[in-house]
């Protein structure tokens, strides 16, 4: 479970930077509406929670208490799963469009 903690938080910054250049260059559009309203009120913002989030899966990992339970595992498996796609999906996105245009 450490490593899956490790995984997602490094997944959310690498993420949090491509949707941002992503969002800027106007390549893609967030569909979290909650993000994209943070986005659309404060590009700085948006990272910042992004990070802190990421901040927080740390925080887990050197207080020594990353959940353990069956539920806890199952839900960190899923988000770890979907959460590959979407930054995926995102690279490809920008990828396609970025050598579309140059």
């Amino acid at each position: 479970m450490v490593r899956l903690f490790y995984y997602l938080s490094i997944l959310n910054v690498f993420d949090a930077i491509i949707t941002f250049i992503g969002l800027e260059l106007s390549l893609i559009q967030e569909m979290n509406p909650i993000m994209n309203h943070i986005y659309q009120t404060n590009p700085v913002l948006f990272l910042l929670i992004k990070f802190t989030l990421s901040f927080c899966l740390y925080l887990f990992i050197i207080l020594k208490k990353v959940p353990k339970s069956t539920s806890s595992r199952i839900l960190t498996y899923f988000a770890s799963g979907f959460y590959t796609i979407i930054f995926f999906v995102h690279c490809f996105w920008i990828s396609t469009v970025f050598v579309n245009t140059y």
